[in-house]
């Protein structure tokens, strides 16, 4: 377990994001890309670091739930952002390696269970979490505060079956 996912972490946003990154290299290169869509890939990364959920296929999609429920977003941006050529690349490997579509609908369909656990945690919000909004302020607000403020319960990495599903591409 990371800091970042432990429910109390002293640790600023900011800080988190850096753990998440030191994890996940390529991630950085992507938030970082001299692209107009890199913000919203650097937004995504911010998601997981305040509901401290890795980037396995499975957390990608409780994450999926938590944004849906537990966020304000711009649907708009997120469009313009999977309609990107460098992005559409990135999230169609992503795709291929778990069988395509119908191997990722499987992949989701099989964590609804978990997904209603993750639902319910957004109704218990106190707010919604502004995916496009983040300030210099909450960058160094330690999660727990931000956790609190928010209502933000985490999802104990127990009941996630991270790996459950191996990549199709060997």
């Amino acid at each position: 377990m990371f800091n970042f996912q432990k429910q109390n972490s002293e640790q600023t946003l900011s800080e988190g994001l850096e753990e998440f990154y030191s994890i996940n290299t390529q991630f950085r290169d992507l938030a970082e890309k001299d692209n107009p869509n890199a913000h919203i890939f650097k937004e995504h990364d911010y998601t997981h670091v305040l509901f401290g959920l890795g980037t396995s296929i499975e957390e990608e999609s409780l994450l999926d739930t938590y944004v849906i429920w537990g966020m304000k977003f711009n649907w708009s941006k997120i469009i313009d952002f999977y309609k990107d050529p460098e992005y559409k690349e990135v999230i169609g490997d992503i795709v291929k390696k778990h069988g395509g579509y119908w191997g990722i609908f499987t992949i989701y369909m099989s964590l609804i269970p978990v997904k209603m656990r993750v639902f319910l945690r957004c109704m218990k919000m106190k707010k919604k979490w502004n995916y496009h909004d983040i300030t210099d302020q909450m960058l160094n607000m330690s999660l727990k505060e931000l956790r609190k403020e928010y209502n933000i319960e985490l999802l104990p990495l127990k009941y996630i079956p991270i790996n459950r599903y191996a990549s199709k591409s060997a």
